[in-house]
């Protein structure tokens, strides 16, 4: 009887284990094939953003259900060859994918047509029923989750943003996210990896500045070691980056005291007055921080430059526009003539230098009159005497920047700091450095841009960097650019 009935277990043992190696094999071709189709699908997605986005919500709804449909319709038709475990995964998964646009359907529609609009109850009853699973851990490690919890969140910062909840104080991309975030996320390990991922992006982008009740709170919170200890790391790592060297604060705007880092060549070996550099980041007036020009300023300054890192206010830190990092490029020139004496510069070799937006805001000091702060005194001088400009923003009045007029009824007030409508003669020597296949900030722009400015009889030059896209200061196209600007610098005989 024993023997029999082992028998028997060891056959269905023996069945289940053949079974469960057909539903691999046929997951394993089903999503193969899925791929296939997934391809041109995410493709024609990618290259018609623009007229999909500018449908009304009705027509675009039943674009993406159409899609949807080819990819449900599949499901369907290999339920039968699926385990039921595969299957009801993937339904979700599949929802997620195509709810994705819906959710992100009004913010992109108000980008390219400034319409403001609402979802349709229909829609947001879709949308809500996605909620019931962020906390979810069967579906924790899936892409397709992630992303959609990730445009989520921004969608529900932005509101509060808009609110003016978090009004005047800094950092306020990151609080805005983690009030969402202590919101949405009840299961501790999910909080715990979604703090951390918000925690660690805004270190590497934005900096460390005023964040220290935030990470503190994180540290003490947090029930996982992993997580505790990257963000620790990373955390000292930016405090010591900070330590060593002056910080100033050239400006109090908006209850925002904004520094300028100074890196001091040593006056026993570099005697008199010095040339200076100042650098601007880049991040699309978004994001980013002068964290990253710290190891090239110490390198300068061994050399006997004096170098300002400028911090300016950006949209995710202090929830600006571009006219306002304007104001403080401005101010921040203005700053370092009245205190030329005070650290040996020389204000008549100050060179100004950025990447992408760093590269507009040093040609915007250099061709705008106005956009002043209030409190500046105008009798100070603005303009540096050279700029520097890697894969500089030339044109602010395209689709992709029309957020940076969203406040202004006038939208042609864009055009008032946008380089390629500010055209003129200045004295100003200037050196242009582009990717040859930039598309984030068009070279073909940049190339009109200066050839115009060429007829207007200034000193410029233009340097293509061949096969580089944006971010040619660096990667593999580094040393090119870095060498262009040394050998330029050394023409100046500064």
């Amino acid at each position: 009887m024993r023997v029999k009935l082992f028998f028997i277990l060891s056959l269905i043992i023996l069945t289940q284990s053949c079974e469960n190696a057909d539903y691999e094999k046929n997951k394993e071709l089903y999503l193969q094939e899925q791929l296939e189709f997934a391809k041109p699908i995410s493709n024609f997605i990618k290259g018609n953003k623009y007229p999909l986005y500018i449908l009304n919500q009705n027509d675009f709804t039943q674009k993406i259900d159409s899609l949807q449909s080819i990819f449900t319709q599949y499901l369907d038709n290999n339920k039968s060859k699926l385990d039921k475990k595969t299957f009801n995964e993937e339904t979700v998964l599949i929802k997620l994918v195509f709810d994705k646009f819906i959710l992100e359907y009004p913010e992109l529609h108000k980008r390219y047509t400034g319409e403001k609009i609402s979802l349709s109850k229909t829609n947001q009853s879709k949308l809500n029923q996605n909620l019931k699973i962020f906390n979810d851990t069967s579906f924790f490690s899936t892409r397709e989750l992630k992303e959609y919890i990730t445009s989520h969140i921004q969608i529900e910062s932005d509101k509060k943003l808009g609110s003016g909840v978090f009004s005047k104080s800094d950092n306020q991309q990151l609080r805005a996210d983690w009030s969402v975030i202590d919101k949405i996320f009840t299961n501790s390990k999910i909080s715990d990896f979604w703090k951390h991922k918000y925690l660690d992006y805004h270190i590497n982008n934005f900096g460390i500045k005023n964040i220290d009740k935030i990470y503190s709170s994180f540290i003490a919170s947090c029930k996982t070691i992993e997580y505790k200890k990257s963000i620790s790391k990373v955390y000292n790592s930016h405090k010591m980056g900070r330590d060593n060297h002056l910080i100033e604060t050239y400006k109090e705007v908006d209850g925002f005291k904004l520094d300028m880092h100074l890196f001091i060549p040593n006056s026993e070996e570099f005697k008199g007055k010095r040339p200076t550099i100042v650098k601007f980041h880049g991040g699309s007036w978004s994001e980013g921080k002068p964290d990253w020009f710290f190891s090239t300023a110490e390198s300068y300054a061994k050399q006997g430059w004096v170098v300002a890192v400028v911090e300016y206010r950006i949209k995710g830190r202090h929830n600006t526009y571009p006219f306002e990092s304007v104001k403080d490029a401005k101010s921040a020139i203005r700053w370092i003539r009245e205190n030329a004496e005070k650290y040996n510069i020389d204000s008549n070799k100050i060179i100004a230098t950025g990447d992408s937006a760093g590269g507009h805001l040093s040609l915007a000091i250099t061709l705008i009159e106005n956009w002043n702060e209030s409190t500046d005194n105008l009798r100070v001088n603005a303009v540096p005497n050279v700029i520097i400009v890697n894969a500089g923003v030339y044109d602010l009045t395209t689709r992709e920047n029309r957020w940076i007029t969203e406040q202004y009824e006038n939208k042609e007030i864009a055009k008032e700091i946008s380089p390629n409508h500010l055209l003129k003669k200045s004295p100003i020597k200037m050196l242009l450095i582009h990717g040859e296949k930039d598309r984030n900030c068009p070279y073909e722009i940049a190339v009109s841009f200066h050839k115009e400015m060429k007829k207007l009889g200034n000193d410029i030059q233009f340097h293509t960097v061949k096969n580089a896209d944006h971010w040619i200061w660096f990667g593999k196209h580094s040393a090119e650019v870095s060498k262009i600007t040394s050998e330029f610098i050394r023409s100046l005989n500064f």
